[in-house]
This record gives structure tokens, C-alpha cells and sequence, in this order.
């Protein structure tokens, strides 16, 4: 009769992620998805509140102290996703230029470069 193969179970301690830097940012950027997915919510709740006129009242929950610290902190995630990705970026994109390989690096500045123009060019549009 064949023997059952045995399974390797390892033990791992709950706080696993903490023993490298590494880990840590890598559970901290999924962890920032949850904060990046209700901010996008939330854009849908407001322009839902302006289509019904209920903005006022929606304007007034926005205005109160917890929102304000939510704010704060999504926006550190929504920093870390982006930065995160953009370093990711030059590693998943590989751009050719004939035989060469454009350097992660260049990628990686470029897509920096390109968020901070949009950015710019948005906060110009708004402050018109």
C-alpha cells in the first residue's frame, strides 16, 4: 500500500511581514488599496449628490474632522500606491528601442515625470 505524501506546513508568525522593510511596504500598498477603492466610492457618491441635488448635505459630511483626517491618510496611501507602482513600472514595461532595452530607470522617471505634468496641468485647470 502507497504511503500519503506528507505536506509541509511552516510556521509562520503572525507579524512576518514586519521582518523586512520590503514585506512591510509590500502589505502597506495592498493595504492601501482598501483606502484608494472608498476614495472612489466616494467620488461616486458625490457626483451621484450633485446629479441629485443633495450636495449641500453631502458637502457638510465632507467638511466634518473625521473626514478631514481620512483624507490625510488616503491620500498617504494613494502617494505610496503611486510611487509603488511607478517603481514597479520599470520592470513590468520593457520599451525597446531596436536591439537596446530602454533602462528601468528611464521608465520609472518617466512615468514621475508624466504624473507630475498631469498634475500640474489639472491644478492649473481647476484654479481657472
Amino acid at each position: 500500500m502507497a504511503e500519503k505524501a506528507k505536506l509541509l506546513h511552516r510556521k509562520m508568525s503572525k507579524t512576518w511581514w514586519l521582518e523586512k522593510p520590503a514585506y512591510t511596504v509590500f502589505m502597506l500598498r495592498e493595504f492601501s488599496s482598501i483606502f484608494v477603492a472608498l476614495v472612489a466610492v466616494g467620488t461616486i457618491l458625490q457626483v451621484s449628490a450633485l446629479k441629485n441635488d443633495s450636495y449641500g448635505a453631502f458637502a457638510e459630511t465632507l467638511a466634518g474632522p473625521g473626514m478631514t483626517v481620512f483624507g490625510v491618510v488616503a491620500l498617504g496611501f494613494a502617494l505610496l500606491h503611486s510611487v509603488t507602482f511607478f517603481q514597479a513600472a520599470g520592470k513590468v514595461f520593457v520599451i525597446r528601442m531596436g536591439e537596446t532595452r530602454v533602462p528601468e530607470s528611464v521608465v520609472i522617471w518617466g512615468h514621475f515625470a508624466a504624473w507630475v505634468a498631469l498634475s500640474l496641468l489639472i491644478g492649473w485647470l481647476v484654479l481657472l
